[in-house]
């Protein structure tokens, strides 16, 4: 009697195990879902309140899940060791919550050069060309851009130069970061870059070179038959509110890729913003999203805490990315915490920037709210919260009808 009522209790056992197991893997899934789409989430799925198209609208740092103190104390200490930090300007969740001119050199309205930082604007004009179709891809050849320049100083390896190449500073052309960068903007310069011994084979050895970057810039003319500065006010600098820009050209009108952009700290957040939100602007698709993330992506890497991209620097163990130009200009962005910080400086040295541990120490160390973590309150940790108490519920049940059939 006892063997046939476990027979006929059996398919009810097995139906509720079956429940509890499906329940039990479904609540994993989403589990997994959280860390995927929350703990790496992009900020472009973020509701934004408003756009800084006309001027960034201010809020405490405690508004923003952010210590005031840490912050001022990052100022105190780059006084007290006299860094010649001129601006700093920290945009979290889309609100300024800091900005501060250390060194008196600056404020809000000046507009200063930020050399190398230029590269990742010429970045983003690239991405926007390839987007509206006025280049097809980054595979192309570089020479199949200027069919009418003869190179006297041939080499055929410079057939095989690609955009790719040049975007990611593997073009195989000699330069000299500091020396050869002078002779750009009295010079034809895209000749000048064009004549350049070859080094190395193309794609095989990482070289540094504001040239290659001019080269780009040359490229957007010859693509679109308007100069970098023309194509960034109308596709860029127009959208988001960027007016007040200098941007110098070589002795023909093209302008200068590698450096020699001058617009203010301010501008170069929103710059930061529009990679935050994936290329987005205020309901409009600037540069695409596919662009941003290539771009952004670390192509090569140095070591666990720097790489490069498409003329952006990586940072792939702390999981931001950044524009750099000499004397210590930066604009960082940190999705995972929706955060852009920007530092403008006037440090001649040539040493190891301080910027990247002012970020880390201060910066990141100043957040109080962690939105790399998730929030109780967010959709999918309901749902695992729900799915975790039907799992229960169901284990409950069965326990409660074994115990009265014992």
């Amino acid at each position: 009697m006892r063997e046939n009522r476990l027979r006929a209790e059996s398919p009810k056992v097995s139906a509720i195990i079956l429940m509890i197991l499906i329940l039990f893997v479904s609540n994993i899934s989403f589990s997994n879902s959280i860390t995927d789409s929350v703990y790496t989430a992009k900020p472009s799925s973020t509701v934004r309140n408003y756009w800084p198209t006309d001027g960034w609208r201010n809020t405490t740092p405690e508004e923003q899940g952010m210590d005031s103190t840490q912050l001022r104390n990052m100022v105190d200490y780059i006084d007290e060791n006299s860094i010649n930090i001129d601006s700093v300007i920290v945009i979290r969740h889309g609100y300024k919550v800091f900005e501060e001119y250390p060194t008196s050199n600056q404020n809000e309205n000046s507009t200063p050069f930020w050399y190398s930082v230029t590269k990742s604007f010429v970045s983003c004009l690239f991405g926007i060309a390839i987007d509206k179709g006025y280049i097809d891809n980054v595979s192309q050849r570089v020479l199949s851009f200027f069919p009418n320049r003869s190179i006297s100083n041939w080499d055929e390896r410079k057939e095989l130069i690609t955009l790719e190449h040049l975007l990611t500073m593997h073009s195989g052309l000699f330069w000299e970061e500091g020396i050869n960068s002078y002779d750009l903007i009295p010079s034809d310069g895209t000749q000048y870059v064009l004549e350049l011994d070859m080094v190395s084979e193309p794609g095989e050895v990482f070289h540094y070179s504001s040239g290659v970057a001019h080269l780009l810039s040359s490229i957007i003319q010859q693509a679109t038959g308007l100069t970098a500065l023309e194509f960034a006010h109308e596709h860029l600098f127009s959208s988001l509110g960027i007016t007040d820009v200098f941007w110098s050209s070589d002795a023909i009108g093209v302008t200068i890729g590698g450096f020699n952009l001058s617009i203010s700290s301010r501008d170069a957040a929103k710059f930061g913003y529009l990679y935050l939100n994936n290329g987005t602007w205020d309901g409009k698709q600037i540069i695409s999203h596919d662009w941003v993330k290539k771009s952004t992506s670390t192509f090569i890497q140095f070591n666990a805490e720097s790489g490069y991209g498409y003329l952006w620097w990586t940072n792939p163990a702390q999981e931001y990315y950044y524009a750099l130009g000499l004397y210590g200009q930066y604009i960082f962005v940190v999705p995972k915490q929706d955060l852009v910080v920007v530092f403008s400086s006037s440090i001649q040295q040539y040493v190891d920037y301080p910027h990247e541990g002012l970020l880390k120490s201060w910066i990141l160390a100043a957040i109080q709210d962690d939105t790399s973590s998730a929030s109780w309150f967010d959709p999918l940790w309901t749902t695992l919260l729900v799915t975790t108490g039907a799992t229960f519920f169901v284990l409950a049940l069965y326990l409660f009808h074994k115990t009265r059939r014992r």
